[in-house]
């Protein structure tokens, strides 16, 4: 009798490489969704850390909300930094109403009206859509105001060297 023995080598299973295969699968489409995950994180966070970005300008300034009806601001560099409606027109005075309220308004000489070109204050009506700056001295008496085409108030002098 032999007293050595070993016992005989296991078989090999014959679909070991299957595992692997699937396990290279598995580890690849992980991959590809954790990528996807990231991705759409670092998206997510930019667009929400834009949109809490607080605005340069005062939620609470009347051109932020232009009123309904009004459309998309352009004033050409004119400083016409409000928006609104009109509300009433009086004879020295014009009422406006913003997104932050309803302002009455003085009209002097000295305020430039447009209205489809160089207009005056007894031509505004009520529901005109105007833009508007106020004086800087005096913040309820109009300086410019705007409004119909803005193409035709344009100044037609461009301030030449002989002053304009």
């Amino acid at each position: 009798m032999n007293t050595e023995w070993s016992p005989p080598p296991a078989p090999m299973p014959a679909y070991s490489a299957q595992p692997a295969r699937r396990n290279r699968g598995m580890l690849a489409a992980a991959g590809l969704l954790g990528a996807g995950l990231v991705a759409g994180a670092v998206i997510g966070v930019t667009t929400l850390s834009n949109a809490a970005t607080p605005s340069t300008s005062s939620s609470s300034s009347p051109s932020s909300a232009p009123t309904a009806g009004a459309s998309p601001r352009h004033d050409g560099g004119h400083g016409l930094d409000l928006s609104g409606t009109v509300t009433a027109v009086g004879s020295s005075s014009v009422t406006i109403k913003t997104a932050s309220g309803t302002t009455t308004y003085k009209v002097t000489s000295n305020s430039d009206i447009d209205k489809n070109g160089e207009s005056s204050l007894s031509k505004l009506v009520v529901g005109d859509v105007v833009r508007f700056s106020v004086d800087s001295s005096a913040t309820t008496t109009i300086d410019k105001l705007h409004t119909g085409n803005e193409s035709l108030n344009m100044p037609t002098d461009h301030g030449g060297p002989a002053g304009g």
